[in-house]
């Protein structure tokens, strides 16, 4: 795969704390594909979530999990469809203005708002300080991006519920697991979703 070029898991796996049920069926040295296999056959998502947003760099992670709430656009308030935007056009052109404006509509967002996970990898993206303006610069630890990044995907195969739980959760998490694996090999992030296209424009 274009974007996770390596022969084995093993560094990506380390940054990842696997449930039981992943630490039965992965093969940790085994290269990223089969472990992305391995996962989804057993239907380990959490996990896979994990490890995608490990997997590719910072700026493919965080453009994938845009398009995964994108998966969800009808179901996001005004806030939180906005926040959703403001990240895509950070992502397309990244500044430390608009980092930071990402950054102040974040406190509004009750935690359980995937939105707000995808804001505050932007935030924790690495680029800028995360401490307040005009305090000493304090850099986030490596890999709080794809801690946040994940946290989105993955609230946002539960909340907000689904009509039909089982069926939304699942239908989900593929369309967002489509949407890395073209990332990862060098794609846009364009898959059909319940017959209409996402599009994800990353140049």
């Amino acid at each position: 795969m274009k974007k996770i070029p390596y022969a084995s898991s093993t560094d990506i796996l380390g940054y990842i704390a696997l449930s039981e049920e992943a630490e039965l069926v992965v093969q940790c040295d085994a290269p990223p594909l089969e472990v992305i296999t391995q996962l989804n056959q057993a239907e380990c998502y959490i996990d896979l979530g994990h490890f995608f947003a490990h997997a590719l760099p910072m700026r493919e992670a965080i453009w994938w999990c845009i398009q995964a709430m994108r998966l969800r656009q009808p179901d996001w308030s005004r806030e939180e469809a906005k926040l959703i935007d403001d990240c895509e056009r950070w992502v397309r052109e990244p500044n430390e203005g608009q980092r930071r404006r990402i950054e102040s509509q974040l406190e509004a967002m009750k935690d359980d708002s995937a939105p707000k996970w995808l804001g505050q990898a932007v935030f924790w993206s690495g680029t800028g300080s995360i401490a307040p303006v005009d305090n000493p610069v304090v850099m986030p630890v490596e890999y709080l991006y794809a801690k946040a990044v994940a946290g989105a995907v993955n609230t946002a195969a539960v909340i907000p519920e689904w009509p039909s739980k089982e069926k939304g959760h699942r239908k989900y998490y593929q369309g967002a697991f489509q949407i890395a694996l073209d990332i990862a090999n060098g794609g846009a992030g364009t898959v059909k979703q319940g017959g209409d296209v996402c599009h994800a424009l990353l140049d």
